[in-house]
């Protein structure tokens, strides 16, 4: 299928995570990330936006282990908070807390800052700027786009109360995976799975987003070299979920998938559920609106 695009309204619905201590994991992702507990069982967590009952976050415990090396995967995955003062909130609940803050970062579409689970998990939360800076086709110069770095005090200037739960709106805004060849990479998820590049000033980095979003999906090369491809028994990312808006979108993402000679993907019809698995290692699962 030559011009495939996968459906414009598609999206990030939620991160599926294997971890070894699932309390631990429950009581960052309730206290620290304020996401609320959905679902429980014991070997598992759900956990997401109160208001609409919508997943964000699943934890499953798993009799795992921690690879050796540094496998690909799961870089970090993105909150995102509906506004610049709630953003600027969560980071003052963070500092209050006494979590360690990676990174505050701000670009031409938005400002983030980076922590990590007690599993070594990468949690952005971030902000999305007006549309208006961003979502024409003249609004950044993505060849030149860079993320930098910004003093803490540029985020907690802008406060709202308290942050002590994840507000209405709140979503995965993208996810960002570490890969071993970036071309390769780019090739299945522009060509097999439909989604447009957006090009980034740093060379071992590319976005891809569905629609006219700055990015869905991120993908960059680690510094370590040649990443193992990730085993079924690791703890870390098991799977990204992917939302489709109806049946006909997940029709046409197979019948390209096909016709472009990827094959490692299974569809279960009874459940409605796309599972592909990409140059990596990495799974994606794609679900129906």
């Amino acid at each position: 299928m030559s011009g495939y695009n996968i459906a414009d309204e598609t999206r990030i619905g939620f991160v599926a995570l294997k971890v070894k201590d699932l309390q631990a994991m429950l009581d960052f992702y309730s206290q620290i990330a304020g996401l609320a507990l959905l679902k429980r069982s014991e070997e598992a967590a759900y956990l997401g936006a109160r208001q609409n009952q919508e997943v964000l976050v699943t934890l499953h415990k798993i009799a795992g282990e921690k690879p050796e090396e540094v496998t690909a995967g799961l870089e970090h995955f993105a909150i995102l908070l509906p506004d610049r003062n709630t953003l600027g909130s969560a980071l003052q609940h963070m500092v209050d807390n006494g979590i360690a803050i990676d990174g505050v970062y701000e670009n031409a579409y938005s400002q983030t800052f980076i922590i990590h689970d007690p599993e070594g998990n990468g949690v952005e939360f971030a902000y999305d700027k007006s549309a208006a800076e961003w979502r024409n086709i003249n609004a950044v110069d993505w060849h030149s786009e860079r993320t930098v770095k910004i003093p803490l005090d540029n985020v907690l200037n802008h406060q709202d109360g308290k942050y002590s739960e994840a507000p209405a709106g709140v979503n995965i805004g993208h996810v960002q995976l570490r890969v071993n060849n970036l071309k390769e990479t780019a090739n299945f998820y522009e060509k097999g799975l439909g989604f447009s590049i957006n090009d980034d000033a740093d060379p071992k980095q590319l976005f891809l987003a569905a629609g006219d979003y700055h990015h869905h999906i991120g993908v960059n090369l680690a510094d370590s070299g040649q990443l193992a491809r990730p085993a079924f028994n690791n703890y870390g990312l098991d799977f990204v979920n992917l939302v489709l808006p109806n049946e006909s979108a997940m029709d046409l993402l197979q019948t390209n998938l096909a016709a472009q000679g990827f094959s490692d993907f299974d569809y279960n019809a009874q459940f409605h559920y796309l599972q592909v698995t990409d140059p990596n290692g990495i799974n994606l699962w794609f679900s129906l609106a």
